[in-house]
């Protein structure tokens, strides 16, 4: 028996959390993503994206987290942070953000995160996630 579709197709897809309260932002990233071969949990806040993914059985582990740095109540850091902990693993992430302060960057680096300045084009932060990917 032969099937008409491709490897690639039949392997299981790589999984990314995106957390990003700003829903056009969220909507493309998860489009963005989903072209690149990742299935998305999209959320507007860290509670969503632990919500998602506890509503699966058994929890799955993401390949790569992408948040905002500013959410409503917490900061992308402290959502990363909930998200491995619920994994159980040091899942790669990767703050978007605005801000250029040095704490900022000082907080994410100390959790081993990847911060990358907004605006960024889909090519580097595609260059980003294929870094964290290989580290994996």
């Amino acid at each position: 028996m032969t099937s008409s579709a491709s490897p690639d197709r039949l392997a299981p897809r790589r999984l990314a959390v995106v957390i990003d309260d700003e829903a056009i932002i969220l909507t493309g990233m998860e489009i963005m993503l989903d072209s690149w071969g990742y299935r998305v949990v999209a959320a507007e806040t860290a509670d969503g994206a632990l919500a998602a993914l506890r509503a699966q059985s058994p929890i799955p582990v993401p390949s790569v987290i992408i948040s905002d740095y500013r959410l409503h109540g917490v900061s992308g850091v402290e959502a990363v942070r909930a998200l491995r902990a619920l994994c159980g693993a040091p899942v790669p992430a990767i703050i978007l953000t605005g801000d250029t302060g040095a704490e900022l960057v000082a907080a994410a680096q100390a959790d081993g995160l990847t911060v990358v300045h907004k605006p960024v084009a889909p090519a580097e932060l595609r260059v980003h996630i294929d870094r964290l990917a290989a580290k994996g």
